[in-house]
């Protein structure tokens, strides 16, 4: 018998989707009925975002949306935004609690006191109870369930490590999230094991700064040899990365080696192609290095894609500056890059720094960089045609064909016959681009055999 409905909304990064299972996971736990976000529910938990001004904006929206529709309903709000302005959250409707990245995993210890499940109705007239204190020195352990936790998608975040001290000037993220610590190794095996029993066939190892992952059993490459030899686990892939302070040789070896399931597919936080900007920016590396490693992996894994982030109009971009990140990101081998106009984070070196760019000016520049990053992204889908193509089917479309990725992350629409596909392998061979501009094949046969 469920002893209340539950709705979570999730925003931001893969970790904090990795934070949501768990935290769902706890609530099934305890008796309680997990409902999609668009029903009624007896309490919301909305996990937060605090990377942006316009993220902070999403949080307080969806609050705001909840409470309207579930007048009598508390809301709790957890992560990043509760961490670093809990203040701002205390006047929004229907919130009862706000607690912090320091406290996150014991959210349903601080709703429930006594133990007992049943979710209380109404805000106190006393206001939110604010848990935001210090944050942790080692990674929380807050384990998936294998046994009560719902089916999960094909593609799962696993969480391996948070928190970042490289105190770039644009960022909050280290007040928000603490400095770099790892997961225990086994628990993170513990969590694969999990999510393999509820369905996940492919796993995307996050972290906040992923590449500092460190634990007494070994590093990064270790953790995913050891994941390699899960039988059920298809694909492995890393979530984003930071180009500095790491030999990407290990990760290339097994992106090139047929029989380790780590995709060829790399997405790095570059932000800038300028050295002046990287410089303004506080980055630890510099223009060279960087396009040296994208040609490195492009030599060593024939077909790897490289993606990145980049932000216009950062303080010190000026038109030379903008001119010099395009040229080199045209010739730079990336296959893909994410665009974002600069936005002023409160509380951040930053949002104070001399040698603004308007802000017309940071939308023109992004947007002339984005014609750019598309013409880059239709061409490397170009260069798919023909191919006979490894890729997971996810989910099926209204004409019948099959969503999925390949190997190198390009989405491919997959003509099969009718039944059911979903978490299969197969082979299909490339033959067009449609008017989406999403890669079609034809099925040949089945890879997970």
């Amino acid at each position: 018998m469920s002893l209340g409905r539950v709705s979570f909304r999730t925003l931001g990064c893969r970790v904090n989707s990795f934070e949501t299972v768990a935290l769902s996971d706890a609530a099934a736990a305890r008796g309680l009925e997990i409902v999609g976000w668009g029903a009624g529910a007896d309490l919301a938990v909305v996990n937060s975002c605090a990377l942006t001004s316009l993220a902070e904006a999403k949080t307080r929206r969806e609050i705001r949306v909840f409470a309207r529709r579930n007048p009598k309903s508390p809301i709790a709000v957890v992560g990043c935004m509760a961490q670093t302005s809990p203040e701002a959250l205390k006047s929004l409707p229907n919130v009862a609690w706000i607690v912090g990245n320091s406290d996150k995993m014991r959210l349903f210890d601080i709703i429930f006191p006594d133990g007992i499940s049943r979710i209380p109705r109404g805000v106190p007239k006393s206001g939110p109870a604010v848990f935001s204190g210090k944050l942790p020195r080692g990674a929380e352990n807050a384990p998936l369930l294998s046994s009560c936790g719902a089916i999960l998608d094909d593609r799962m975040n696993l969480k391996i490590q948070d928190g970042c001290n490289n105190a770039c000037s644009y960022c909050i993220i280290p007040r928000a999230r603490g400095g770099p610590r790892s997961r225990d190794f086994d628990s993170v095996l513990s969590d694969a094991r999990a999510m393999v029993l509820r369905g996940a066939r492919e796993i995307v190892l996050t972290g906040i700064n992923i590449l500092k992952y460190s634990s007494a059993r070994g590093g990064l490459a270790d953790l995913l040899d050891e994941l390699n030899a899960f039988p059920e686990i298809l694909r492995l892939r890393i979530g984003s990365m930071e180009p500095a302070d790491f030999n990407f040789d290990s990760l290339f070896e097994r992106m090139a080696d047929p029989s380790h399931k780590l995709m060829p597919h790399l997405h790095l936080s570059v932000q800038s192609l300028s050295d002046k900007v990287l410089r303004a920016m506080r980055r630890k590396y510099c223009t060279a290095e960087f396009l040296e490693m994208v040609s490195r992996a492009r030599e060593r894994c024939p077909g790897v894609s490289v993606g990145a982030d980049i932000i216009c109009g950062h303080p010190h971009e000026g038109a030379a500056e903008f001119e010099e990140t395009k040229g080199r990101l045209v010739s730079s081998g990336l296959t893909y890059a994410h665009i974002f106009t600069f936005s002023p984070r409160p509380g951040t070196a930053s949002a104070v720094m001399g040698g603004a760019v308007p802000v017309d000016e940071r939308k023109r520049r992004a947007d002339e960089l984005r014609l750019v990053a598309r013409s880059m992204r239709d061409n490397f889908v170009k260069s798919q045609i023909g191919a006979c193509l490894t890729i997971l089917l996810e989910n099926r479309l209204s004409n019948g064909d099959y969503l999925g990725y390949t190997g190198n992350y390009v989405q491919t629409a997959v003509a099969m016959d009718k039944g059911e596909f979903r978490n299969r392998l197969v082979r299909a061979r490339a033959v067009s681009i449609d008017d989406s501009g999403r890669l079609r094949a034809q099925f040949e046969d089945f890879a997970d055999l």
